[in-house]
């Protein structure tokens, strides 16, 4: 059994702080196999940089940082993406120019294969995002059959389409869960009996905030229509994620279970 842990978008420095805080312990109560962060958001809020990704590579062990659309707000990220191995950008992402650049297939602390495929929403989102379901696919059709964990992260902001493509993908993938909404959803459950699936993991950051963002700057944007630089809030840091136990034979999920962990001030 490989137990497979997927941490929610951090957002800024509260979302890292809490990664210092709590997954040494949650490494210490569960004992992951395979850790995953979505990272689209660690940098101010607002895209990656080289040295917070090697921050957690090195320091915090991640076994693959997925993205979303803000993957590409730091520029350097252009350059230094050549030179990762554990990197899935949104394959289906209008400015994403390879699908395969949103598969990865690396191998667990256990010594067991898995892939990670990320992917991106088209409702409400950017346009020029390309069709998910097909992109799916074919991602899914690149696995070495001998791969039997599969873990997809949809970003995306509709229910609906995170729900649809978990559906679409059940007895296919072991794990499929959504991120972008930066707010938890509590339907955790397991499709068909063979794929895991929570709707949206939520947020890994403050939580006094607007989806993370600085509250009077949210409520002022959405008042006046005026665009000003948002900075990233810092009261109430908490962490989201689950837990799910994958079967090595067969790649069935068979458990899934939210975590919530809260820094005081």
């Amino acid at each position: 059994m490989t137990k497979v842990l997927a941490i929610g978008d951090v957002m800024g420095k509260a979302g890292r702080r809490c990664l210092d805080d709590f997954l040494p312990k949650l490494r210490e109560e569960h004992s992951p196999d395979i850790v995953i962060v979505n990272g689209e958001n660690a940098a101010g809020g607002f895209g990656l940089t080289e040295k917070i990704y090697n921050e957690f590579i090195q320091n915090h062990r991640i076994d693959a940082v997925t993205m979303g659309n803000h993957w590409h707000d730091k520029r350097e990220i252009f350059e230094f993406m050549k030179r990762t191995d554990r990197l899935v950008l949104p394959a289906n992402m209008g400015n994403v120019e390879q699908e395969d650049m949103g598969l990865r297939i690396l191998t667990a602390q256990n010594g067991i294969r898995f892939a990670v495929i990320n992917c991106i929403g088209r409702a409400f989102m950017r346009e020029g995002n390309r069709d998910i379901f097909k992109t799916v696919d074919k991602l899914l059709d690149h696995i070495p059959s001998s791969v039997r964990i599969r873990i997809i992260d949809i970003h995306a902001e509709a229910t609906s389409e995170k729900q649809a493509l978990g559906w679409y993908v059940a007895g296919r993938a072991s794990l499929v869960y959504g991120t972008h909404s930066h707010v938890p959803t509590a339907d955790e459950r397991i499709f068909n009996g063979k794929t895991g699936f929570c709707t949206d993991l939520g947020m890994t950051g403050a939580y006094n905030s607007v989806i993370g963002i600085e509250t009077g700057a949210a409520i002022h944007r959405l008042l006046t229509g005026e665009k000003k630089k948002f900075e990233p809030a810092t009261a109430d840091p908490r962490l989201y994620a689950i837990i799910a136990d994958i079967d090595d034979d067969s790649g069935h999920c068979k458990s899934i279970r939210r975590l919530r962990y809260q820094l005081d001030d």
